[in-house]
């Protein structure tokens, strides 16, 4: 029986220190997103930025004020992207009663208006690298045209037939050079023949 007591005693002991420890972890977790909080506020994003890190992996049901603060110390970090989500997700949660609905709807206008320069700055980029780039050849001398895919003509369609006409571009032998190719790729190759 007195092996049973000992027994019942530590059992006692280890969930009674299992929940003690569990409160102060639930505690630091709390304050170390004050603390991100607080960082935010003076301008310390990168700080905040781990400390909010830490709230994330360590906390098993996040209050939502956290998708706030973290979507907001997203958009001072240039996450647009991830200020976005987190901040919708702040006001779907609460809505428009949430205490920072007003700053959540202010950081996600900053934050989409900035993620719209990024992609219209790398459409820009890519359009100017399509513009600018040659097609390698692979050491040919001639390409396929592609207006008359090597048949030296092209074929329209007329009133009541098909109407053949020699290709203004390859000027019937169905060919470009590299250079007229490149040329062709970039809307800059005129015409050899005007029809």
């Amino acid at each position: 029986m007195d092996q049973m007591k000992l027994f019942l005693a530590i059992l006692l002991l280890l969930v009674t220190f299992a929940a003690s420890s569990q409160i102060v972890r639930e505690s630091e977790i709390l304050r170390r997103m004050d603390n991100g909080k607080d960082l935010m506020n003076i301008g310390k994003y990168d700080s905040a930025q781990v400390e909010f890190h830490f709230v994330l992996e360590n906390m098993k049901k996040l209050p939502s004020e956290m998708a706030y603060y973290f979507g907001r110390n997203s958009y001072h970090l240039e996450k647009y992207k991830q200020s976005i989500n987190w901040l919708n997700k702040y006001i779907q949660l609460k809505g428009t009663k949430g205490r920072y609905y007003e700053s959540a709807i202010k950081y996600l206008q900053l934050s989409e208006d900035e993620y719209l320069k990024l992609r219209r700055g790398q459409v820009k980029r890519l359009e100017d690298e399509l513009e600018n780039s040659n097609y390698d050849c692979g050491g040919l001398e001639k390409m396929l045209c592609p207006v008359c895919h090597g048949s030296g003509v092209v074929i329209t369609a007329g009133a009541f037939d098909q109407v053949y006409k020699t290709c203004p571009y390859s000027a019937g032998e169905g060919f470009l050079s590299c250079e007229e190719f490149n040329l062709f790729m970039r809307g800059e190759l005129e015409p050899k023949l005007k029809n």
